[in-house]
């Protein structure tokens, strides 16, 4: 068996190797096109040092997808070369001969975790700055922010025009700094207000408010202008929120945490962490669906082979529009974060033990 075993395991090898490098190619490709059609007059080093740091992530998205060509596409070259006749002459059963290729399976579903945490993330974040910094100059309407309100670590912001190339916010900057009761102690209204390399700002025609517990106004100031430290970073008032994609596991769980704190909307954080637990789940699943088709069909038509191709193809476009469509149902409201993450999941582990009964038959 030790032979048998390792045969197969390395004929599978090959081919999920050689499929999971060609849907990377394929998708890194596709990514270069769209981004080829932005404007910029920065170095194209950050545009290649963004695909370069951008590979982490197509990799992992496409390893459910190579998984089920190549275990497809091998069962089903072994089915009709009649290797498989072969094996059962020899009393080895279906599952047990490819058992090599559900423990690889394994293997990659649990690496595949520890890779989007280790690996994955600190490579989006690194893929996102170069990008940020490629798009600086590019007049992209991304670099401007319009009329947000959002809560900070001490208070809440409302900021009217923000202009990331020049740090600056005008028509209007107020800030509202609250107690652990969340009730207001300080109220300051500016004109517009820059940032400085010091990490403080610089608000113009200031009005600063006082208040105590009972929302008296104690002192009130009519500056010219003010310098003042606030807690959150620059990159908060250019981009509130977080990319989910840019936090690991454990910061997906802290940044929830703190959201439900201070009464921000956590959905995306909740759907992206039920995505990132659920889809390496697809890699075994995908492994035992493929298996079970590729052994299926008339060896004289051709079938095996066919039905492996044709359910591989399906597969790469399936998976991904499920679980897309589950992101953006989960992202407004209509399901709950949970059926949005494992929703797809379980669609395939329906599909699989659809089919594992259907060859039973």
């Amino acid at each position: 068996m030790k032979i048998l075993d390792r045969y197969i395991g390395l004929e599978f090898l090959k081919a999920f190797g050689l499929a999971l490098l060609g849907l990377t190619m394929v998708f890194l490709a596709i990514n270069v096109m769209e981004l080829q059609k932005i404007d910029s007059s920065e170095p194209k080093e950050l545009l290649r040092m963004h695909y370069l740091y951008s590979i982490p992530q197509i990799a992992i998205v496409v390893t459910p997808a190579a998984m089920m060509f190549s275990v497809c596409f091998v069962v089903a070259q072994f089915t009709m070369a009649r290797e498989l006749v072969a094996i059962y002459s020899c009393g080895t059963s279906f599952y047990r001969a490819v058992l090599p290729i559900y423990i690889i399976a394994a293997i990659v579903s649990v690496g595949s975790i520890a890779a989007q945490d280790q690996l994955v993330t600190p490579a989006n974040r690194k893929a996102q700055d170069y990008l940020a910094q490629y798009k600086k100059n590019s007049r992209q309407s991304r670099d401007i922010v319009w009329q947000r309100n959002v809560r900070g670590k001490e208070g809440f912001y409302f900021i009217y025009f923000y202009d990331r190339t020049k740090k600056r916010i005008i028509g209007g900057f107020h800030y509202m700094q609250v107690n652990d009761s969340n009730r207001p102690t300080r109220l300051i209204q500016a004109l517009s207000a820059d940032y400085n390399d010091d990490g403080s700002w610089t608000l113009k025609l200031v009005k600063d408010i006082h208040m105590d517990e009972k929302l008296h106004v104690t002192d009130t100031k009519l500056l010219p202008e003010l310098t003042i430290r606030f807690p959150e970073s620059l990159e908060f008032f250019s981009n509130p929120q977080t990319n989910p994609e840019e936090l690991s596991l454990s910061e997906l769980v802290n940044e929830i945490e703190f959201r439900k704190q201070y009464g921000f909307s956590t959905v995306q954080y909740e759907v992206h962490f039920h995505r990132s637990l659920s889809f390496p789940f697809m890699v075994l699943i995908v492994a035992v669906a493929g298996s079970v088709a590729g052994s299926m069909g008339s060896l004289r038509s051709g079938g095996p082979l066919i039905r492996s191709l044709l359910l591989s193809t399906a597969t790469i476009f399936f998976y991904q529009i499920a679980f897309e469509i589950g992101e953006n149902l989960g992202k407004a409201g209509i399901v709950s974060p949970a059926i949005a993450g494992w929703g797809p999941t379980a669609i395939f582990v329906a599909v699989g033990g659809w089919l594992i009964w259907q060859r039973g038959r």
